[in-house]
């Protein structure tokens, strides 16, 4: 494990790295062929990437390490200023590749799968409710009316209200409080607790705020994004990627900001 590597190898650090397959969107780290570091590239291009081990972001550190942080009261980035700095005084410290699950959750595609991960269990978490079925969880005090179909994996909160002939097709996550109104379609989304879906509505991998409310007809559309308090009227389509800030009132469509 990594704290056997970590006494193994001797290093003053030891840095947890995993692989990824955009570095883009990483820093990455150079070592040899005994996992000793020797440099780092910051978010490369695939085409220039020396490496495709990422820095997880979780460290295990001698007492000593102390010696190399500036004085108390001066800022120290990991990153950029203190790694940088050991290479800088040829002090041996080692990457340590993991094979566990990792995400990083710096954006909102990452913060949407992270939680579709823990639906489909490929994260051990406790999710909240009663399983009433394989990959289906079910909170306190729920309503679920008749006709509606639910698939595989959702998790549903406390006191919330599915009317009748709605769809859920998972992943999905609706959280406490929640009104989805009859025939209301939902792929793969996240809606925050309290607010309404309307009737005949529609959320294709959207990410909904907390008390939101989206009126009959609507459509809100993949990676779109709904601020907490906000409205969407009745027929209202807001198109791939948008994002519409919190206690806001749309009223007319949205552009296409997925173009070109």
């Amino acid at each position: 494990d990594a704290v056997g590597f970590h006494k193994e190898k001797g290093g003053v650090a030891t840095l947890i790295l995993t692989e990824v397959e955009d570095t883009s969107q990483y820093g990455v780290v150079l070592v040899d062929e005994d996992m000793k570091i020797k440099g780092f590239q910051e978010k490369p291009l695939s085409g220039e990437a020396k490496s495709n081990l990422a820095n997880s972001g979780i460290y295990i550190f001698e007492p000593e390490i102390f010696k190399y942080f500036p004085p108390r009261g001066q800022f120290c980035d990991f990153g950029r200023n203190l790694f940088p700095d050991l290479l800088s005084k040829n002090v041996s410290y080692y990457g340590y590749r993991h094979s566990q699950y990792w995400n990083d959750v710096g954006g909102l595609d990452q913060y949407q799968q992270g939680n579709f991960d823990a639906l489909e269990v490929k994260v051990k978490l406790d999710i909240p409710g009663k399983k009433i079925k394989e990959g289906v969880w079910v909170g306190k005090n729920c309503k679920i009316q008749e006709g509606v179909v639910i698939i595989p994996p959702v998790c549903i909160g406390d006191n919330c209200t599915i009317k009748k002939d709605a769809k859920l097709f998972g992943p999905i996550i609706l959280g406490n409080n929640t009104i989805v109104d009859e025939r209301a379609v939902l792929y793969r989304g996240i809606k925050w607790g309290s607010g309404y879906i309307g009737k005949d509505t529609s959320l294709i991998g959207a990410i909904i705020g907390y008390d939101t409310k989206i009126k009959d007809k609507a459509s809100i559309l993949e990676k779109a994004v709904i601020g907490s308090k906000s409205v969407i009227k009745d027929g209202i389509k807001i198109h791939p990627s948008v994002k519409i800030m919190s206690n806001k009132v749309i009223d007319i469509d949205t552009e296409n900001t997925s173009k070109n």
